[in-house]
């Protein structure tokens, strides 16, 4: 629980701190932006006023000025002086103007100045010259302490609203951290109740589909998986024990009746022979049980094969465990593929050997491989003893073996086919099944000729 608390809180942390960076990068641009708008406003001001009182200056014959006093502006107070060019003296003034140093302005090639002042803090000054009937500036002045207030109440505005504005959207966070962790939660819950006996458990999927969703969907699909997995792990030592056991147990009984009593050399021969055949038939089992499970080992070890090659290498190996047999290759073509050759191998011996353990003696095997359109086939139909329609889709299943097989003491672990099976799936490839007057395996690889 702990660590939740503490991944919501680092999620917190990292987003509250971004957003108040981002909140502070806004405000301090969104100021600048008002102060430069507002500073425009009081320059254009000063400017059109600059250029009425431009207008309305009066001039006596003697070059005396005479500025007009009470003027309507859209600012205020406004304060207005008239400057000499050739010696800066100041000509005319408002009452309200005040006496200050304008030396180095009135000589600049600027229009517009901010400037410090002693009783207003800050001016804004606007200097226009005029030539006719003198050479002259016109100085418009404005004080700007309305201008800084207003700015600085909008400023402890935003400073106010800025932390209420991130607690709210902090609450607003919490609130959606915690829909979006509380599946995390359930899977949390329920993932401390899964064990090797209790693996019913899932999660109700949310009904949005999302992220939260596909998680639910993944962990519910890993738990069937599991669920199968332990089954199968299950079924494997059931069968696995039911086929150890009755080896075992005609080995011990053997030896125990051959040491009841003093028994003569041939029956100790012949007990010898019974307990090697098991043996022997324990040795067999557990090479093909090693076998199957290192089938994953060969997924990605590939390389160009000629199928018809290890099909004809096949044939031969399995010559003499068919000679009561009629072997008929009916149809083999020249092709190429991309394929694990000990896969192929492996399924290839473990079809041919079936149809020829399941054959009587002097009836027929046909052997077919060839190319059909993409696909490439590979087919083996035998005149033995069939398999019943209900027992097809069993074949497949580890250790399985049909009534017949059993009924006719048939050698065999009922492993084949699931190696066949495994090794299919491997590599990609479909095989098939048909039962009537004549038993048909038939396996379908795709044929490319790229690398698979």
């Amino acid at each position: 629980m702990n660590n939740k608390e503490n991944l919501k809180s680092i999620v917190l942390w990292w987003l509250g701190t971004f957003v108040a960076l981002l909140l502070i990068i806004f405000n301090t641009i969104f100021y600048e932006l008002l102060k430069h708008s507002f500073y425009n406003r009081v320059y254009n001001s000063l400017l059109i006023i600059a250029n009425d009182v431009k207008d309305k200056v009066v001039f006596s014959q003697k070059h005396v000025l005479i500025i007009p006093q009470k003027l309507s502006y859209p600012i205020s107070p406004v304060m207005i002086g008239v400057f000499s060019a050739s010696n800066m003296k100041l000509l005319a003034k408002t009452v309200t103007f005040l006496d200050i140093n304008l030396y180095p302005y009135l000589k600049s090639n600027e229009n517009f100045f901010i400037i410090k002042s002693k009783k207003y803090d800050k001016l804004a000054i606007y200097i226009v010259k005029i030539q006719s009937p003198i050479q002259a500036y016109i100085v418009v002045a404005t004080p700007m302490y309305k201008i800084d207030m207003r700015l600085q109440d909008i400023l402890i505005k935003m400073l106010l609203l800025n932390p209420i504005l991130l607690l709210l959207l902090l609450i607003g966070a919490n609130v959606i951290i915690d829909r979006i962790l509380n599946p995390i939660k359930e899977i949390v819950k329920v993932a401390s109740k899964v064990n090797v006996g209790e693996l019913d458990v899932t999660i109700p999927l949310p009904p949005q589909k999302d992220e939260i969703y596909e998680l639910v969907l993944a962990f519910n699909t890993m738990i069937a998986r599991l669920k199968d997995g332990i089954e199968m792990i299950e079924q494997f030592n059931s069968d696995v024990s039911h086929e150890l056991k009755t080896p075992l147990t005609v080995l011990k009984g053997e030896l125990e009746i051959a040491l009841r009593k003093p028994r003569n050399e041939e029956y100790y021969k012949k007990t010898i022979q019974i307990a090697l055949k098991e043996v022997n038939y324990l040795i067999e089992l557990v090479e093909q049980m090693l076998f199957f499970t290192k089938l994953e080992d060969e997924a990605n070890k590939k390389e160009y094969v000629y199928l018809d090659d290890i099909l004809l290498d096949v044939l031969d190996k399995l010559s003499i465990k068919a000679q009561n047999k009629h072997i008929n290759i009916v149809k083999i073509e020249n092709i190429q593929l991309y394929i694990n050759p000990v896969l192929l191998k492996t399924i290839f011996i473990n079809i041919i050997d079936n149809a020829i353990k399941y054959t009587p003696d002097g009836k027929s095997i046909y052997i077919y491989l060839y190319r059909d359109g993409d696909k490439v086939v590979f087919k083996v139909v035998d005149e033995g003893i069939g398999i019943d329609k209900e027992e097809l889709h069993k074949i497949t299943t580890r250790f399985y073996r049909s009534e017949q097989s059993r009924s006719r003491q048939i050698k065999g672990f009922g492993l084949g086919l699931s190696i066949v099976k495994k090794a299919l799936d491997i590599l990609g490839a479909d095989i098939e099944f048909h039962s009537d007057k004549l038993t048909e395996v038939k396996v379908l690889f795709r044929f490319t000729r790229d690398k698979l």
